[in-house]
């Protein structure tokens, strides 16, 4: 299973960061209400800051792979 989510994560990386970013936006949500019975809408800064750093961080990783690749072919 772990190797079948790294080979989507090196296929899609993009879709990996938005999956992520939603899955933990959830998971954080979910216990910030049931901990403290409220929810905290200024989080959602911290949130889309993180998803467009990865964003960028996996489009720079796609460009020096397809770089690399097309060096060689």
């Amino acid at each position: 299973m772990f190797k079948k989510l790294n080979h989507f994560y090196d296929e899609h990386p993009y879709w990996g960061v938005l999956i992520a970013a939603a899955v933990g936006s959830v998971i954080g949500i979910l216990i910030e209400y049931t901990v403290n019975d409220n929810f905290i809408g200024s989080a959602i800064y911290t949130v889309s800051f993180y998803s467009i750093l990865m964003l960028l961080v996996g489009w720079r990783r796609e460009k020096k792979r397809n770089s690399s690749k097309s060096r060689y072919f």
